[in-house]
């Protein structure tokens, strides 16, 4: 049959075995494995991913923080009421400009702080820039955006007093009883002028305020662990003074009384009297000299200076400043005279108005890894050297005038005043450089010879070496003229020329050879060295302490040397100035037959010595040019040239991913 044939052609299948209902152990290890490979692969990708994100916000946050400050920053240089330039006629400008430029540049860090590591040379700081410079000016307002600050209510009570008195020819006295709220409230006001400073200021430790000025350095690399860039707006109203001054008054908690808008003695505090500093401060009663403005600054927003009595020194009783005022420097926020005893001068003498700044940056005293030798020049005081290291009044703003951290000032050990103000004039708090740069047409960018031909500019850490490249270069090549540089950058103790002395390269240099050599002197270099605002005239083998700067810089108190021929002041300044100190019945100048350096004396001389640079007669023997001539004067601003532009540079950090943003501001003088 057809069937059974069929049925016997099929070939015969082996047996399949028994069904399998599962994986194996190794099957599963093997999947479990890829699963974890894929799944590390996804998340790394998603932490890529993530991080990537974090970077960019980052990013966005910083330039918008940099462009919010530098907007504000361009702004209020544009509201300047003066030009940049020195007052060198008998004119008094309406304001002022001045910056001030600290011994750290954006070299310092690299310099100072180099580290082998892996056997290769590396800057592992070098993040840090310049954050020690200061700059200050008075501004106008615009449109209807006036500036606004405190004061206490008292203030503006005691001066509708006045007022009132005055339009209705009454002498009725102050109660605060008979207006509302508390005598001490702050109240915001408002002014078209004000009296504007950006500058930073370190994080300190707290518990050694005022006795000890410590940044906080937990890593103890020498520099801050955390910078704070600040903007104090200090308002201009002269009309709030009643007869001249700013009225005060005692406030009195826990049984005891401060005054409120009254300086402290100067210049030193008598113990038991009860001012404004309380038991915490006694190691620095002497001092009072130059933080005795602080106190007041932390209870208003006001600008404010102290009266001068009839021989010209400093008393209790302080005034709302004018545009006017604030031309002469003693008048400025942050600016003291230092006592004789203190700057090294002769008994009944004190500096000219200078900064109240703390001493110098750790890293200034860095040395050599290789055998400890100091890098920076010596320190101010201690020799003749013609640069220096000034150790007096050369470092951050004293922490006195920083909102919030007048520990000097207490109501009780753990209440500061301004305490409860603390970050009210913080605009960032992870900055790395406020560095402020003037534009020199003589600056010269020099290119290294071949086969590097590098181009260096005065703010580099190779621009020293570049120099000694540029003598060395036959024939010479010729380098670019105009650049933003440091004021007096050939001499700042941490820049990367420090003087044309022997000095280390870096931290890193060897103890010999080229690297440890002195700047030859010839023709060539002088034109490297000798620029508009290198402050420098003479660096030959004659060059003393009394020789080597600007004569104008002697005459406006910024460098003062003392009898034995050391300097004691530095503080490289831009300043319009003021010819105020011509015709103020003072005598300032060179006062002393010894040293260098303009004064003020804390007498008036019985006879008509002073003032003699307007008094409309040629007085000096040196001169044959017509009367009230620039010999004449007792002082001078520091620099006589009017810069093209100023440059600020503000550097910040994200302390999350460490990345760093810099942006600039170019001031132009339109003026």
């Amino acid at each position: 049959m057809v069937t059974n044939l069929i049925q016997h052609s099929r070939p015969a299948f082996p047996s399949a075995g028994p069904v399998r209902l599962a994986f194996t152990l190794i099957e599963m290890m093997i999947a479990m494995a890829v699963t974890l490979l894929l799944m590390a692969a996804l998340g790394r990708g998603f932490a890529f991913i993530g991080e990537t994100v974090r970077d960019s916000r980052a990013q966005v946050e910083l330039t918008n923080e940099l462009r919010d400050i530098t907007n504000r920053l361009q702004t209020d240089l544009a509201s300047c009421t003066v030009p940049l330039e020195p007052c060198v006629s008998t004119l008094d400008p309406s304001g002022y400009f001045m910056y001030y430029e600290g011994p750290v540049t954006d070299a310092t860090s690299s310099l100072f702080l180099s580290e082998v590591v892996d056997g290769s040379p590396q800057t592992a700081h070098s993040r840090y820039g310049d954050f020690d410079d200061y700059i200050a000016f008075t501004a106008v307002a615009t449109g209807d955006n006036w500036f606004t600050g405190k004061v206490p209510r008292f203030v503006l009570d005691q001066k509708t007093v006045h007022f009132n008195n005055l339009v209705n020819g009454t002498s009725i006295g102050y109660d605060p009883r008979n207006f509302t709220g508390n005598a001490w409230d702050p109240i915001v006001i408002q002014s078209k002028y004000a009296e504007i400073i950006y500058f930073a200021s370190p994080d300190y430790v707290r518990n050694a305020l005022p006795t000890a000025i410590t940044p906080i350095d937990f890593d103890a690399n020498t520099l801050p662990d955390n910078i704070r860039l600040h903007r104090r707006v200090l308002l201009i109203r002269p009309d709030l003074n009643v007869n001249g001054v700013i009225t005060d008054r005692d406030f009195t908690i826990n049984g005891s009384s401060f005054p409120f808008m009254r300086a402290d003695q100067w210049p030193a505090i008598t113990t038991g009297t009860n001012d404004t500093v309380t038991a915490a401060a006694t190691p620095i009663w002497g001092d009072a000299w130059i933080y005795g403005m602080a106190g007041v600054h932390q209870q208003c927003d006001l600008s404010l200076r102290r009266v001068l009595d009839a021989n010209g020194l400093p008393t209790r009783a302080v005034a709302a400043n004018s545009l006017n005022d604030l031309a002469l420097p003693h008048n400025r926020f942050g600016h003291v005279r230092v006592p004789s005893t203190v700057a090294g001068l002769p008994t009944g003498e004190t500096t000219m108005p200078v900064l109240a700044l703390g001493p110098p940056a750790p890293i200034l005293n860095s040395i050599s890894a290789v055998d400890g030798a100091r890098l920076a020049p010596p320190v101010s005081g201690a020799s003749n050297a013609q640069v220096v290291t000034p150790i007096l009044m050369s470092g951050f703003i004293r922490p006195e005038f920083v909102l919030g951290t007048d520990f000097t000032h207490r109501f009780s050990s753990d209440d500061a005043w301004g305490l409860e103000r603390l970050g009210e004039d913080v605009i960032a708090t992870n900055a790395l450089a406020l560095d402020v740069k003037v534009f020199d047409r003589d600056a010269a960018i020099l290119t290294t010879a071949a086969p590097n031909n590098q181009t260096v500019r005065t703010s580099d850490p190779g621009y020293r070496e570049a120099i000694r490249d540029f003598i060395n270069q036959s024939p010479r090549r010729v380098p670019i003229r105009g650049d933003f540089v440091d004021l007096m950058f050939p001499v700042l103790a941490g820049g990367p020329v420090r003087g044309w002395q022997v000095r280390r390269f870096d931290r890193l240099a060897p103890a010999t050879g080229n690297s440890d050599g002195a700047i030859a002197v010839n023709t060539d270099v002088t034109s490297l060295l000798l620029t508009e605002f290198s402050g420098i005239v003479n660096y030959s083998g004659t060059s003393t302490t009394l020789n080597t700067y600007e004569d104008s810089l002697y005459r406006s108190g910024k460098i003062v040397v003392d009898a034995g021929g050391a300097i004691r002041i530095f503080q490289p300044t831009f300043d319009t100035f003021t010819f105020h100190y011509e015709h103020d019945g003072f005598l300032q100048g060179h006062t002393a037959a010894t040293g260098k350096g303009s004064r003020w004396s804390m007498t008036v001389p019985a006879d008509e010595s002073f003032d003699l640079g307007a008094t409309g007669i040629n007085s000096s023997t040196t001169s044959v040019f017509a009367a009230d001539g620039y010999l004449e004067r007792e002082t001078s601003p520091p620099f006589l040239t009017r810069p093209e532009s100023i440059q600020v540079s503000i550097r910040i950090e994200n302390p999350t991913n460490r990345q760093v943003h810099q942006m600039s501001v170019v001031h132009k003088d339109r003026q």
